[in-house]
């Protein structure tokens, strides 16, 4: 009877005859099968020890498993023949284990044709190959060769092609007696060869065009030669092996890894043959030959009880493992001497010599130089140095250091202290600044240590410097880098074109947008740091244009422009890249530029006042509406109409007497109603009247883009004041100035003694005595963008009077009035402050001088800014690096006002900041070093520049 033991799914059939004969006497039948049901479903079938049976078909009924994974038979005889769609009905086996001797009998051919098959795993039991193995190409993985019997033609080859075993990662080959040629693999990883035992029969292994192999293992090996023609190899070991003196190994160059036990090598291996060594360990290597130097990339050295001997080269000072025990050296290297207290282990049996230093060694340990490049001086055990050259980042940084005999660190005494490279090279953590730390003492082993001392320093930018090309704008930052140092801007990462510790130059497009930007400067370590800069272009930039008047056909355009000086090419005159300028969107033609103005045809433009001027410069666009100004005819009548006696000049009233106003419907108090004090401290005046107050200052100078919106102000807060000077004609002259964020500001106060009229940006202007004069001066103001202007804001308030009397039923609550009078483009012209009849007035001219040249300067009220009791008034310029304004103040009475019966009130007080108009044009920020200087010749007050320059301004008296 036979009889079936079944486990589903982990299954272990043992096949067994209990019984000889059947229940009747019978002999066994001559075809036996097994039973079937529950044995179908079989996942693992493993068939050993079974008795031998006569044309029993034992293996039949395996294809009928249709879920079989795996498969042994393990010593079993005279098993019949596997059948031959055994892969096709059977699709998931993926592995095959036979032990039989007849293989020819037991596989067909077809058995290994299926390579979309589910077959990984092969292990075959075989009698030494004649030729080779099958040559049909398969889908294994994983073979595994056991060899057996030990008649072989010494000439027989192992033969694995890589064409047939396409996909072949792992071989393990047992029990050889043949040579062995494995090549054309792409797959193979590991390769595992294990012989029947040392014998006079040495072999030949050649393991041709295999390109990833990690692992070669040899065991039991007598090895005639090694080859490895276009082959990769990153592991080879050889254990229990004997090695031919006639036909030394030959190795593959990228092997990293030597393991080598109980195998005579005769000759030590050379940098040469193993030119990228990693970890060399021999036992009982029995060298014949010194021993060699090795490449730098070797980090383990374990050669132990092989007969090395000679001296031991200086490039094992370097190696991180040593272990050089029970050899025969004559000498070692002084790195192995200075730290004798740990390195003796590693030469331990040294025969016939001892190696420990002598009482007269001297070791030369020290460092000698870091990453910064600084040099130390050595010295020796006896020497105790200090070392002061460390620079480390105020959050702490890790850096390198180059020594001499620094040891390996093994007992790591000083926290912080690393190695990277034994003896050579050492790392050490510095803390961060936080930590109040600046020496230590680095302990590198027993009697081996130094004191080290460190300052602390930032990375960071400096500052940045704009240059507008050709080819874009270059940015040149100065500051602290690192050679990871990147800068960013908004998220966006630039690639400079200049990489230094002190230097990095960025490019940009010529559309690089102006205005602040926050360049994010970072290092290594993360460290970030920020900073911010204003880029501001140098050209085209338009500071002023001449005014055109009804009758000009053409403009001039005054700024900074490109030519071939900004270009660095000096040798030729001629501008090789011309301006286009459009005026009102209407292309004019260029009559003349050089890089400081512009001469151009203008187009006809009925309505007046601003228009749209655009400038194409090289590249680079400007475009701003405050710039060309057309003049209107003046008008020939005056609305309102003037008042006694006035007459009507081009639109303006010409007042007689003491009448004043812009209908001349005021009077000028006489000296005497008031008194007149100069503060000394700051440029105001005051004046004193018996019926109200007027307070009228600057409240801040800002900077405003095309839109109006503004984008920096500041206030002036800190005068310097020098002593007052005689001007003939003028009456003193006291000067006011500051510099308060680099802005250079100066006031010139004059009060006349006599009435006075003088020229100012083309007009002719009057001043009568006990007025007040300004005229202010401003420079260095850093724009943001060459499109910005600037505007000076003033507030003026009506107080209640300070003073009392019996005469004044009027009282102090009476509200202010203010009128305005505007030219015939909306600009203002003049004000009226009105309170109980005391009156400041304000005239504005709607001109300036800006860096020397006349421009239009437009006034504006600011309603939005104020209420009844106060108001603002902004005065307009263009983008002006020297700015001089010119507004006249002065108190006035209302001769029609009745308080009580009165015909009117004589005036009270009057504060009139005199800063207020002129300082507007002050508050700039750049550092432009051309500041206008007052000089008197007779009765001429010249403005003119530190320098020569052709243009200038009078302002004669007469």
């Amino acid at each position: 009877m036979i009889e079936a033991i079944n486990v589903k799914n982990i299954i272990i059939v043992f096949i067994k005859i209990i019984d000889e004969t059947l229940p009747n006497g019978e002999g066994i039948p001559p075809n036996v099968t097994l039973p079937e049901g529950d044995i179908l479903s079989l996942s693992f079938l493993n068939i050993s020890s079974m008795e031998s049976i006569t044309e029993a078909n034992v293996l039949n009924f395996v294809s009928a498993l249709k879920i079989l994974t795996y498969l042994e038979i393990v010593n079993v005889s005279s098993v019949n023949t596997i059948p031959d769609s055994f892969l096709y009905d059977c699709p998931l086996i993926n592995t095959v284990i036979l032990d039989e001797r007849d293989l020819t009998s037991l596989i067909p051919t077809s058995f290994f044709t299926n390579t979309g098959s589910s077959l990984k795993t092969l292990t075959l039991s075989l009698s030494q190959p004649s030729s080779g193995v099958w040559t049909q190409i398969n889908s294994i993985e994983n073979l595994n060769l056991i060899f057996y019997g030990t008649t072989v033609n010494p000439n027989n080859i192992l033969n694995i092609n890589g064409a047939y075993y396409q996909k072949l990662s792992k071989l393990i080959i047992s029990g050889l007696k043949s040579k062995v040629t494995i090549s054309e693999m792409s797959y193979l990883e590991n390769v595992s060869i294990e012989c029947m035992g040392k014998d006079d029969n040495y072999k030949d292994f050649i393991f041709q065009n295999i390109t990833s192999m990690d692992n070669l293992v040899f065991n039991g090996c007598s090895i005639n030669s090694l080859s490895f023609p276009n082959s990769n190899l990153t592991n080879l070991e050889i254990n229990d092996g004997a090695l031919s003196t006639t036909s030394p190994p030959s190795f593959p160059k990228n092997v990293e890894i030597l393991k080598v036990n109980s195998t005579g090598f005769k000759n030590f291996p050379k940098t040469t043959e193993i030119p990228n060594i990693k970890q060399l360990i021999i036992t009982n290597g029995i060298f014949i030959s010194p021993i060699q130097s090795l490449a730098p990339s070797l980090s383990i050295a374990n050669v132990i009880n092989s007969g090395l001997n000679g001296e031991l080269p200086q490039s094992y000072c370097s190696v991180n493992q040593i272990n050089l025990s029970s050899n025969n050296f004559t000498s070692i290297p002084d790195c192995f001497l200075c730290h004798w207290s740990y390195t003796n282990q590693w030469f331990s049996n040294n025969v016939p010599v001892n190696l420990s230093p002598n009482s007269s060694f001297i070791c030369n340990f020290g460092i000698v130089g870091n990453n910064s490049g600084s040099i130390i001086n050595i010295f020796d055990n006896s020497t105790n140095s200090t070392i002061t050259t460390f620079k480390v980042l105020t959050y702490g940084e890790t850096i390198k250091f180059n020594g001499i005999n620094l040891g390996w660190n093994f007992q790591n005494q000083t926290t912080g202290l690393k190695m990277i490279k034994p003896n050579t090279q050492f790392s050490y953590e510095f803390p961060p600044e936080s930590f109040n730390k600046t020496n230590e003492t680095l302990i590198f082993s027993t009697g081996r240590s130094i004191k080290i001392q460190w300052i602390y320093y930032q990375y960071g930018i400096e500052n940045v410097d704009f240059i507008q090309k050709t080819d874009g704008v270059f940015a040149n930052f100065t500051g602290l880098f690192d050679s990871s140092s990147i800068i960013s801007i908004n998220g966006i990462v630039y690639s400079p074109l200049v990489l230094s510790s002190r230097n990095i130059q960025i490019q940009f497009n010529n559309s690089f947008p102006e205005g602040p930007i926050q360049f994010d400067l970072q290092t290594f370590q993360t460290y970030k740091f920020k900073y911010l800069k204003s880029f501001s272009r140098s050209y085209p930039l338009i500071t002023s244009a001449s005014i055109i008047s009804v009758n000009d056909s053409k403009v001039t355009i005054f700024g900074s422009f490109f030519n071939n000086e900004n270009n660095n090419n000096n040798n030729n005159n001629n501008n090789t890249i011309k301006p286009i300028v459009l005026i009102n969107n209407i292309n004019c033609d260029i009559v003349s530029s050089d890089n400081l103005s512009i001469v151009a045809s203008i187009p006809k433009f009925s309505q007046g006042g601003f228009t749209n001027l655009t400038v194409i410069d090289n590249g680079y666009y400007f475009s701003s509406p405050l710039i060309i100004f057309y003049e209107k005819p003046k008008p020939t009548e005056c609305n309102p109409s003037c008042e006694n006696g006035g007459k009507c000049s081009q639109g303006s009233c010409e007042c007689v007497g003491d009448y004043s106003g812009a209908t001349c419907s005021f009077i000028k108090p006489s000296n005497s109603t008031y008194s007149l004090i100069i503060d000394k401290t700051k440029p105001n005046a005051k004046y004193d009247m018996e019926k109200g107050a007027f307070d009228f200052s600057l409240t801040s100078v800002q900077e405003l883009d095309l839109n109006k919106n503004v984008v920096k102000q500041i206030n002036i807060t800190q005068w310097d004041y020098l002593p007052d000077q005689p001007v003939e004609g003028l009456g003193n002259c006291s000067l006011y100035f500051t510099n308060e964020s680099n802005v250079l500001i100066q006031v010139y106060l004059f009060i006349p003694t006599d009435s006075v009229k003088y020229n100012f940006a083309g007009y002719s202007l009057n001043i009568d005595s006990g007025q007040v004069k300004v005229l202010v001066n401003i420079s260095n103001w850093q724009y943001e963008t060459s499109l910005n202007v600037l505007r000076a804001v003033f507030k003026s308030s009506s107080l209640p009077s300070n003073k009392t009397s019996s005469s004044n039923s009027c009282g102090d609550s009476d509200t202010s009035t203010l009128e305005t009078t505007n030219n015939q483009y909306n600009a203002l012209l003049s004000f009226t402050f009105q309170r109980n009849g005391v009156i400041l007035y304000g005239v504005f001219i709607d001109k300036m001088l800006s860096n020397g040249r006349v421009a239009i300067s437009t006034v504006e009220s600011l309603p939005d800014y104020g209420d009844s009791n106060n108001n603002y008034f902004g005065i307009n310029m263009p983008h002006c690096t020297i700015c001089l304004l010119d507004p006249n103040l002065g108190p006035l009475v209302n001769p029609g006002f009745d308080c009580s019966g009165r015909p009117w009130v004589l005036p009270v007080s009057l504060v009139v900041s005199i800063v207020g108009a002129l300082i507007i044009s002050v508050s700039l920020f750049v550092t432009f070093k051309k500041y206008y200087i007052i000089a008197r010749d007779g009765k001429t007050i010249k403005f003119s520049r530190r320098r020569k320059s052709k243009s200038s301004s009078k302002m004669s008296t007469q």
